[in-house]
Formats: C-alpha cells, structure tokens, sequence
C-alpha cells in the first residue's frame, strides 16, 4: 500500500476498534464503528494537518470494509474525497456512492450513514460550520446551509476548486512555511470556503453562472430530483421537461450548460449508481450481475459490463464477489 498522505502529521494508527472509534471521535464527533465482515482486520490511519482555525486536512483508511454511523456532524461539513476503493455515503435521504468519480459532502444537520469498502482511502476536508453560515451570510444568504451531497468530479468548477485543495495539500505534505503563516491561511480558507459555495448547490444560495438563470438551474435541480429519487421509470426527455414546466430543448440546453451532460446520460448514471450498489450488498451465491443489471434496465450485458467497468473501474462480477 502506498504511504498515507499527511504522513508527518498521524494522529492515530491502529489495529483496534475502540481505540480508532475514541480517537476519531476526539476530532469530529461521537459515532458507531464496525468492521462488516467475519475475520476481517482493522488497518486504520488518520492523519490530519489544520490551514487555519476554519479548514482542517485528513486522510483517513480502515483497511477492511467498515460501517460508520455517525448520526449528524452538528458543528462542522465533511467534503470526502476518495482516493482508492469505494464508500457508500447516506446523507439525509440521499446515498452517495462515491468513487474516484465523485464525493461527498455532509452538512451539519444531515445524518449520515457510510460503508467504506475495502481499501478505502479518503482525503478529507473539515470546514467548521460557524466559518460556512458566517460566509454564506457575507453573500446574501441565511439560515443553515445544506449542500448537495454529490460533488461530482468531473465538473470544471469542481476541478478548479480541488486545485486549490491540492495546493494546500501540497504545502502542509512538503513541510512548507506558506500555509503555517495566518496572513495566508486565512484568506486562503476563506477562498476554499467561498469557492464550495459557488460551486455547489445549496440551501442558502441559488447556483448561477453567468450564462443560466435561477429558474434554469432549478429546472435542472427538479429533473435531477426525479431521476435520483425515481430511476425505475423509463424516463423520455419529454416527460422530463414536462414534469418540471420546461420545453425539452430547454431542459436539454440546460443540463449541457449546469452539468455537462444529457438527461438521459445522467438517467444512465443514475442507474449504475443503483446497480453498483445493489451489487455491494448482493450474495453472489443468491443472485446473479444479469438480474441486477436487468432490474435496473440493462439488458446488454456486454454494455452494461463496459458502461460499468468506465464508471467503476472494475467489472460487476468483481463488485459482487467482494
């Protein structure tokens, strides 16, 4: 295994339960800690290095699948960036399968449920919650601030905002003295607090760019809602845009612009992000990658297979062997 991030900074290795669960909770919160699988072993590093007062950095592995609850974060967000294997993030009534493809972000008032698979590994970014509603408040917004909790990866702003992750990263990992300097760190967490909220959609403020309109964006956001809460359906563009008081070629135009992508390719998606899931949690020995693949609408497997594997970066039957 390659060595952990933010090496010079380990708060805990650990082979025992209780003592990652203590340790742990000492730096986020109170929370319930199992290993998932009979003769399985904990192999459990967290590291954690602070910007400022506002932005703590941490990776984190458990080496064996493991379930995390720990209810609701209450005082701070958690952006979970996974580095190798997979996890899937319940946030309030949404569940996130994050991969190399996207992450997850937990709002302070959402509970939260994870399974981390095996050899997973995160980079984690904390920002405290008094630092995001005191920023929200500075831009026109108010009340607490719930975010998405799907951060994809893929989307420009996101890319951009990561680099700025990464250059802290950089500069704590190689021992520098530009981010330990408070006339740095403190606008620079202030840049990372800012940039989340413009990129990411959120309860206290509407997500414009300059080339969309609210009542654009909260097409989008209703038909992305339809999708993730109804994938069962067989979805037409058409009854999309009608579902939420949109022409189908706005809808469209739409989804090109805020997302990048075509409804339908997100429908996709969607999908996958059903199978993968319901292969995690199958018995191989009771069910088969067909009857997955067909409950969710894939009835080629050879496409199913590859659609997956570019998803995923394995194939079904290796997801459900796990």
């Amino acid at each position: 295994m390659p060595r952990p991030l933010l090496s010079r900074h380990t708060v805990v290795a650990t082979t025992d339960v209780d003592q990652a669960r203590e340790a742990v909770a000492e730096r986020f919160c109170a929370h319930y800690l199992a290993l998932t699988k009979a003769g399985s072993q904990l192999d459990m590093v967290h590291n954690a290095a602070p910007l400022g007062e506002d932005v703590m950095l941490n990776y984190m592995r458990y080496g064996d699948e493991v379930r995390i609850t720990p209810g609701t974060f209450d005082d701070f967000y958690l952006i979970q960036l996974p580095l190798a294997g997979s996890a899937k993030v319940k946030v309030g009534e949404h569940v996130v399968l994050a991969d190399r493809t996207r992450a997850s972000i937990g709002s302070p008032t959402e509970p939260v449920d994870m399974l981390w698979s095996d050899g997973c590994e995160k980079l984690q970014v904390y920002i405290r919650r008094s630092a995001v509603e005191e920023a929200a408040a500075g831009i026109g917004g108010s009340g607490p601030v719930v975010f998405d909790p799907t951060l994809d990866l893929a989307r420009p702003e996101v890319r951009d905002w990561l680099k700025m992750v990464r250059l802290a990263y950089d500069n704590v990992e190689a021992g520098g003295s530009l981010m330990s300097s408070p006339l740095v760190a403190a606008p620079y967490e202030q840049a990372l607090i800012g940039g989340l909220l413009t990129i990411q959609a959120n309860t206290s403020l509407t997500l414009v760019t300059e080339s969309s309109s609210p009542t654009i964006s909260r097409a989008v956001r209703m038909a992305v809602d339809l999708l993730e809460a109804h994938p069962e359906r067989p979805w037409k563009v058409a009854d999309l845009a009608q579902q939420v008081g949109v022409s189908t070629r706005t809808l469209q135009e739409a989804f090109q612009r805020d997302l990048d992508t075509t409804p339908l390719e997100y429908w996709r998606r969607t999908r996958l992000d059903r199978a993968h899931s319901d292969l995690l949690a199958a018995d191989a020995t009771a069910t088969s990658v067909t009857a997955i693949a067909a409950r969710w609408g894939f009835f080629h497997l050879g496409r199913f297979s590859q659609a997956y594997r570019a998803q995923f970066q394995e194939l079904p039957s290796q997801t459900l062997m796990r």
